[in-house]
């Protein structure tokens, strides 16, 4: 095993958060949430370097920096090039977070690769440890009930290996269980408070979902229902022991050996994450819902819209009062929803670290002031169509007939690169060179000269801020 050290350096800078503050950088939500004891909200982002810490009450939002040697130049950003502009080799950020009060501490993944990151609150110190794989998973890292952090590692994206399942103990000291599958596809993992250890996958070359549990050094495989033909996307378990299972369009409850099926009302919803609260619900995104869902203890569902001119929830935790924090795919800003009201606020978070001259301070902080996002009395009033309520351009302009347009369409147009996705970035945006050429790079598109040069041009003339 091998373990890093380090300690930040320290400065403060305090300010009011507004969306000027957000003028370039990632768009992607918060891939990671979690409360501590104090009530304090923890994020983390894969396309950001730091841990971010916001106090509700006082709207302070700190952030802490696991390095000092991030990119100094990233404010230039007008040329592909590691010395002259942003490049991937620094900094990728963090998948996901676990958080350990017993220890004061919050577990993260490093984005694509091979280790894990535990930050100390009392000291504030960060420490590495190097997993015996690339890691595979997001957004929840399980802590058990001793402090032990428990992931998945090996195989990933078509190659082939020894999966295994990892566990970490607070003091970083970690062992390692081989599960029989030489290839896994959506792997989600979760821990029982009696200490049982669930992985969902699917394994090798199988199409349909397996199921393990983890107790006392072994792996037990766990039929599933018949009708449950789809890959899980997330499994948690609640303050009664129960495990859930999100896949499709239903959200299903193992209570001992019996499986429970709910079904969505919103056709397509897509459940993804979940956690649950301590009056008994349990609490998801909807992916493709666009909402916030709730299973109470008597099995009634709830849907939350969330607001209009958003898109694709991805994470949640539910803090000791009972309001649910969420992050949102192409927005940087945190939200909470009230249940009882249906309101929804939102918390603009600064500028990322990575991508400011602050990168390499260590800590910085500022004031957030939280502003109404969506004010429904989601019981009472039904929620209006989204053209209806906020136009939002879900569609690129003038195409088919735009030659550029067509271009981005046919090389770069997929789930995660929506013309929705490309207008919420415009607003963050000056020059789109840099980033197609980060993303061809990255990916290693085979995308030609020509074709490259009709979507920077594109882009650039109809998605950046607009010139003064």
């Amino acid at each position: 095993m091998k373990t890093c050290l380090y300690r930040f350096t320290a400065f403060v800078l305090v300010l009011i958060a507004s969306p000027a503050h957000s003028a370039c950088g990632p768009v992607y939500g918060a891939d990671g949430i979690a409360v501590d004891k104090n009530g304090d909200v923890w994020i983390a982002h894969y396309e950001d370097v730091r841990l971010g810490k916001l106090t509700p009450a006082s709207g302070r939002f700190e952030e802490y920096l696991p390095t000092t040697v991030a990119n100094p130049t990233v404010l230039k950003r007008d040329t592909w090039d590691d010395k002259d502009g942003f490049s991937y080799k620094f900094d990728f950020g963090f998948y996901g977070l676990g958080m350990d009060d017993s220890h004061d501490t919050v577990w993260s993944l490093a984005f694509n690769s091979d280790k894990l990151t535990r930050f100390s609150r009392n000291d504030r110190l960060f420490a590495d440890v190097q997993l015996p794989g690339r890691s595979l998973g997001r957004f929840v890292l399980p802590v058990d009930a001793q402090g032990n952090v428990w992931t998945l590692a090996g195989p990933c994206c078509g190659q082939e290996g020894e999966l295994q399942l990892v566990k970490i103990n607070p003091q970083l000291e970690q062992q390692a269980f081989a599960l029989q599958v030489r290839k896994a596809k959506v792997p989600s993992l979760t821990v029982g408070r009696d200490g049982t250890v669930w992985a969902s996958l699917i394994a090798n070359d199988d199409t349909l979902p397996s199921l393990y549990a983890f107790r006392n050094g072994q792996f037990e495989a766990v039929p599933l229902p018949l009708e449950m033909t789809t890959f899980i996307t997330r499994l948690h378990v609640d303050a009664q022991g129960d495990l859930w299972l999100a896949t499709g369009d239903d959200i299903w409850r193992k209570h001992n050996k019996t499986f429970e099926r709910y079904h969505l009302p919103t056709p397509g919803a897509q459940p993804s994450m979940m956690t649950s609260d301590t009056r008994g619900n349990l609490w998801f995104t909807e992916w493709h819902g666009n909402k916030i869902g709730r299973i109470d203890s008597t099995g009634h569902i709830r849907e939350y819209p969330i607001p209009p001119e958003e898109e694709s929830p991805l994470t949640l935790a539910v803090d000791a009062d009972g309001k649910v924090w969420f992050s949102v795919l192409f927005n940087y800003d945190l939200f909470r929803l009230d249940p009882d009201s249906g309101q929804i606020q939102s918390f603009p978070l600064p500028v990322p670290s990575n991508w400011s001259k602050n990168a390499a301070e260590g800590l910085s902080a500022c004031v957030l002031k939280p502003k109404d996002a969506l004010s429904l009395m989601a019981a009472k009033t039904p929620p209006q169509p989204v053209a209806a309520a906020n136009p939002v351009l879900r569609h690129p302009l003038n195409y088919p007939d735009n030659a550029g347009a067509k271009a981005f369409e046919q090389n770069c147009h997929t789930a995660c690169h929506s013309w929705y996705r490309v207008d919420r970035a415009g607003q963050r945006r000056t020059d789109w060179r840099p980033t197609v050429e980060r993303m061809i790079e990255f990916n290693k598109a085979p995308i030609a000269d020509e074709q490259r040069e009709l979507i920077v041009d594109y882009l650039n003339r109809h998605y950046t801020l607009a010139k003064p």
